[in-house]
């Protein structure tokens, strides 16, 4: 997240598809062009499958699972918002989730920016019956799997 612009949502809430456009040229860096990016977030988004919704400057897309797996979803997060509300928006998508009944849902990312922010997500729920998961794959790529339980999932600040 270094350079990138932060817009706090508690000043200006951004829409949707800005915040997509403004994180696109930092996932664009890493593997594709930032139209190459969209291209495939845009497919990706239009599948009978997906889920998209935003929590102050941040959008979730996830892609539900079918049959077996229709409680399960895989997904990422296009965040410009500030440090603190980042980690609060991500709570309030994980209880949208839950409440969804959602039981499962798995993210992969890369750098140690989202890493402390997922480990510190673990701490605020730390008394809750929610588990999370975290495997670094050889190639320093992360997962993080969340098991959802009953207890609502809370805010951190």
């Amino acid at each position: 997240m270094a350079g990138m612009e932060t817009v706090n949502s508690n000043n200006t809430k951004l829409p949707g598809a800005e915040i997509v456009i403004k994180t696109l040229g930092q996932i664009g860096s890493k593997q594709y062009s930032a139209e190459d990016a969209l291209s495939i977030v845009a497919k990706e988004s239009a599948l009978d499958t997906a889920d998209t919704v935003q929590f102050g400057n941040t959008v979730f897309l996830a892609n539900r699972g079918t049959g077996d797996n229709k409680n399960k979803m895989v997904g990422r997060a296009f965040n410009v918002d500030t440090g603190k509300n980042y980690i609060n928006n991500c709570l309030d998508y994980l209880e949208y989730l839950r409440e969804k009944g959602i039981t499962h849902y798995t993210t992969m990312f890369e750098g140690s920016e989202v890493l402390k922010l997922i480990q510190f997500m673990r701490r605020v729920m730390e008394d809750i019956d929610t588990d999370i998961y975290i495997a670094e794959s050889a190639s320093g790529r992360y997962t993080a799997y969340f098991r959802f339980g009953n207890d609502s999932i809370p805010r951190a600040f």
